[in-house]
């Protein structure tokens, strides 16, 4: 009995962990030509509308955003010759 308990527990570890996976959002901020990968622990990320950032001074600032959770191939193709 203790061994099916455990191996429940074990699955139900499994299961909890493997939901939380982390998505690379390309983000273009709007009115600049800036683009912004943000990482995202969970949620889609076409639901993003703002970013916060601090700068050097600690400075909050907030830029109006649009962002897709499409992947790029210019993202993952990246060679670099020896």
């Amino acid at each position: 009995m203790k061994k099916y308990i455990f191996l429940i527990g074990a699955a139900c570890v499994m299961l909890l962990s493997s939901c939380v996976k982390e998505k690379n959002c390309r983000c273009s901020v709007i009115g600049v030509t800036d683009t912004r990968i943000i990482t995202i622990s969970g949620g889609d990320c076409s639901k993003l509308n703002s970013v916060t950032y601090f700068d050097a001074l600690d400075t909050a600032h907030v830029d109006a955003v649009v962002c897709t959770d499409y992947p790029f191939t210019g993202d993952s193709s990246i060679v670099y010759q020896k």
